[in-house]
């Protein structure tokens, strides 16, 4: 009956208007909630109220979407699994190596599969606190460009895993917070990263949850590690005692000082652990008294105090800082000033050891070296400097090494220190018992330096007496030219290293 008495409403309505030759009236809706009456209005009220007619309670449904949340998400190849926080997020992308879901430009969640050598070596999840610190300050310089609000880490069944959440200030920022869960094997690796917009924190909890809800799905190794964290068994391993412990097994004190410089911006520890308690901290140049170390620490005495610091923060050269640079710069700027080009080439003969540099000054950085008597082409020079052409690359030697005398032959005699006479560097044997070695270090101590050739061979040189020079310090993974003198190569086989130079 309802419908019936809206219907000859409208009529009269329209046949009011029509009569009245009055303005169109406007109806909103189309119908009214069951149990409502139709109350009867004059044809004033008519000409002076709108009339508002309510949706039915089936238009309402149609025209509302329902919210669906926790949405369990599992990839096209059927590997891995993933509960989104709810039905509005998008799948952008579905492979092996790359899974993308989006909510709008609010917030986003990637899932990383490295399954071979090249990728592994190309992770982005750090192991410890100080990992994940040290790789923000390299690209925030400003400290509180970010907070990281925590870091966990753990092992299941060998398998180490890692979860971490930073917050960025707003200056700094693309985006307000970003959490990552890591999950590495030794032959491969899942990284889940969440990123969220703006600081909303709801929004945070739920990308948070979502991406500590993955799960493998076919590996049975990595599936039972998923399985044994959504579930919360899992055995952390970053105890500071139990670290500590196990590093201080392996200490060995020197019995004396040596020095070494900080490479970056680095705590000092209690104990050697990244979760011992931090009693000081060094800037990147400053020299700290090493008296010992561990596998992985340098035990250090600052002002009689003993602390440990990271072997990869400390190194054997001072690096060259920003001033330190600008400074170079000027000095090499001066001299290219008064540079001139012959226009023709001449040759002349190193009378000592030499090294070729990139600019026209002893801070400059190495591109090659020469030994006594070897020829080289000169194409121009400086006030100071030669400018020599080598195999196509240009590169700069002091004038007090170069002669025009061919017969200088193994003049080891010079004890000129003026000039750039810091090291052969030519990876050729010199005659006289010497020749250079080329390579990356893969370990060195405060004597001893190993290093893994060009030519697939190992050597063990030590440099206790050698001079060395190196833009940004010694350390593992710097690749290396050592000078050695075999008249002293010892009966064991170790090398006796009378110069290195570090690139």
């Amino acid at each position: 009956m309802e419908g019936i008495k809206l219907k000859n409403r409208r009529r009269q309505l329209i046949a009011g208007l029509i009569i009245m030759s009055v303005s169109a009236l406007s109806l909103s809706g189309c119908g009214q909630r069951r149990g409502e009456e139709v109350q009867t209005e004059t044809e004033t009220q008519i000409h002076t109220e709108p009339v508002t007619v309510k949706p039915t309670e089936k238009e309402t449904e149609s025209e509302t979407q329902k919210l669906i949340t926790s949405v369990d998400y599992t990839s096209k190849d059927g590997t891995v699994k993933i509960t989104l926080p709810d039905n509005t997020w998008k799948v952008t992308q579905d492979a092996d190596e790359m899974r993308v879901f989006s909510s709008e430009t609010a917030a986003m969640i990637n899932i990383v599969h490295a399954s071979t050598e090249a990728a592994m070596n190309n992770l982005t999840v750090m192991a410890t606190e100080e990992d994940l610190k040290t790789s923000l300050t390299k690209q925030y310089s400003d400290a509180t460009a970010f907070e990281i609000q925590s870091f966990e880490s753990n092992v299941i069944n060998g398998v180490n895993t890692y979860r971490y959440v930073v917050k960025y200030n707003a200056t700094a920022r693309m985006w307000a917070y970003s959490v990552t869960y890591g999950i590495v094997a030794p032959d491969q690796a899942y990284v889940i990263t969440g990123t969220v917009t703006d600081e909303n924190k709801t929004l945070l909890a739920a990308v948070e949850k979502s991406v500590g809800s993955f799960r493998v799905l076919k590996d049975e190794t990595l599936k039972s590690v998923t399985s044994d964290v959504i579930a919360g068994k899992t055995q952390k391993t970053t105890d500071a005692n139990a670290t500590s412990k196990t590093e201080l097994a392996s200490l060995k004190d020197y019995g004396y000082d040596a020095t070494l410089y900080a490479n970056d911006i680095v705590n000092v520890r209690q104990a050697p652990g990244t979760d011992a308690d931090i009693i000081g901290s060094l800037n990147k140049g400053d020299k700290v008294t090493v008296v010992g170390e561990t596998s992985g620490w340098f035990k250090v005495d600052i002002n009689g105090n003993i602390g440990y610091i990271r072997k990869d923060f400390l190194v054997y050269n001072s690096p060259t800082t920003q001033s330190d640079q600008s400074s170079t710069d000027a000095a090499a700027a001066a001299e290219i000033s008064t540079e001139t080009k012959y226009g023709s080439s001449t040759t002349l003969y190193a009378s000592s050891d030499v090294n070729i540099r990139t600019q026209p000054g002893t801070d400059s950085s190495v591109i090659g070296g020469l030994s006594t008597g070897n020829s080289v082409t000169v194409i121009g020079e400086t006030d100071n400097w030669f400018v020599v052409s080598v195999n196509g690359t240009t590169g700069y030697v002091s004038k007090a090494y170069l002669t025009s005398d061919s017969s200088v032959v193994n003049n080891t005699g010079n004890n000129d220190t003026s000039g750039d006479n810091t090291g052969n560097n030519s990876g050729s044997s010199t005659g006289a018992g010497t020749q250079t070695i080329h390579g990356t270090i893969t370990s060195m101590d405060m004597e001893y330096v190993t290093i893994s050739g060009e030519d697939g061979t190992t050597y063990t040189a030590y440099y206790g007496d050698a001079s060395t020079n190196s833009t940004n310090g010694l350390f593992d993974g710097v690749y290396v030219d050592i000078t050695i003198d075999n008249s002293q190569t010892s009966s064991d086989g170790t090398l006796y290293a009378t110069a290195v130079v570090g690139y």
